[in-house]
């Protein structure tokens, strides 16, 4: 096992009126036996069947019924007579075949992510932990677009937790009686743990992921198979642990500040945290452009963003270059954070998905590993350090990283990437 991580997952609770078939009240379906058996003993006529039945002359709850009856084919009334019909026959032998349609109110759970329809009656704890799901099914609040196209889903809850004895009708998605929908950290959240099982390292699987719950411990099949196919990216959002791919790494050592040698009047050496200073460096001076490719997008990222909206707004060019695979390790929410920065300054921000730029294209590179960064026609820095997804302190322990400043050929460089990558900046 690699990690447990408790989170919460986004629901919304939804209330609404429905028209339904169901069986009627079995003391209402004796009161149709006996009308029926009446009728079918003889007392066929109004007089007769009131006297039978030792009411008087008249009583509006049988006439009621009786019409009741008349309009579901049960009986039928020919020359002041109530006869019995043949679905009336069938009634008295089989009393399920009677349903009554009634409006009444249903409740349940649409899921904050996919929109799927939810059973209120699962097993759910409402406390909020620390760690949950934004909600992405951001429909307004009682929109008709939360179950305007949902019929079969609702149908198929509602006969199963009415155990096949009653059927949905028909429902008005325009009227929404309550949604506990307000803003996207409101609402019920249903408490799970995540659990990451790591697989040895002679395997070729990936990382399996299982989804409990949070009091029972009980498996939930459904959500640990979105999790393992469609939202393993959430695993990211839920957890600071830095995931790589199973290798052996380094010895990890302490880095410490040291002069920058020098190897040639226009190129030197860069230790760690030596990189990172420069990369801060270049993006507060950078003139007119700056370029920076590597691999992952993650929280570290987060740190440069103040930075990159100061260089667009003072319309200068920023090209960002990532992705080393489809399937590449992400933070999905950093990520998202930069492409709104990409649509707020669509003139002068280029920001590039390799692998998807690269399917287009038709080339036969499917992403990056190189870390890049190009500051105007000054410098450029290369070497291993993860310019958007290193996230560690000096006084944490680290393993040994060295890059390179050139300040000679910069703009062959400039070049060399555009022609590489078949960029148009």
């Amino acid at each position: 096992m690699n990690e447990l991580i408790p989170f919460s997952y986004p629901v919304r609770k939804i209330k609404i009126d429905v028209l339904v078939n169901k069986q009627p009240d079995g003391s209402l379906v004796k009161v149709y036996n006996v009308l029926l058996r009446a009728i079918q003993a003889g007392f066929d006529s109004q007089s007769k069947l009131f006297h039978f039945l030792g009411l008087g002359e008249t009583d509006e709850f049988i006439l009621r019924e009786l019409f009741t009856l008349r309009e579901k084919g049960f009986v039928d009334l020919v020359s002041e007579k109530w006869i019995v019909t043949e679905s009336g026959e069938q009634f008295i032998k089989d009393n399920t075949i009677l349903r009554v349609e009634e409006e009444e109110e249903f409740e349940f759970l649409i899921d904050g992510i996919s929109g799927d329809i939810l059973s209120i009656n699962d097993n759910h704890t409402s406390n909020k932990l620390d760690k949950y799901l934004k909600t992405e099914f951001l429909i307004s609040n009682r929109s008709s677009e939360l179950i305007e196209s949902k019929y079969q889903e609702l149908s198929n809850l509602y006969k199963r937790e009415k155990e096949n004895k009653a059927y949905l009708i028909s429902y008005s998605s325009n009227d929404i009686l309550f949604d506990s929908f307000k803003n996207e950290e409101s609402g019920l959240w249903c408490n799970y743990w995540l659990i990451e099982y790591i697989p040895d390292k002679k395997s070729s699987q990936e990382a399996k992921l299982e989804v409990r719950n949070h009091d029972s411990l009980r498996l939930n099949k459904e959500l640990s198979g979105k999790f393992n196919s469609e939202y393993r990216h959430y695993i990211y959002t839920l957890s600071n642990t830095e995931r790589k791919e199973i290798e052996e790494f380094p010895e990890i050592i302490e880095t410490k500040h040291a002069e920058i040698p020098t190897i040639h009047s226009d190129i030197s050496t860069l230790t760690i945290w030596e990189t990172k200073q420069k990369f801060i460096e270049a993006l507060q001076t950078v003139k007119n452009k700056i370029l920076i490719e590597s691999p992952w997008i993650k929280r570290a990222t987060l740190e440069y963003l103040p930075l990159f909206e100061k260089i667009l707004k003072e319309k200068k060019q920023l090209i960002i270059l990532y992705g080393i695979s489809d399937d590449a390790e992400h933070d999905y929410q950093t990520l998202k954070k930069v492409e709104q920065l990409q649509d707020k300054y669509k003139e002068n921000f280029t920001l590039i998905d390799l692998p998807s730029h690269f399917n287009r294209i038709g080339s036969r590179m499917t992403g990056t590993h190189r870390k890049l960064v190009i500051k105007d026609n000054d410098y450029y820095i290369a070497g291993s350090f993860n310019f958007l997804s290193f996230a560690k302190q000096e006084r944490q322990q680290v393993a040994n990283e060295e890059s390179m400043l050139v300040s000679v050929g910069v703009e062959k460089k400039w070049e060399q990437v555009k022609k590489e990558y078949n960029l148009k900046m």
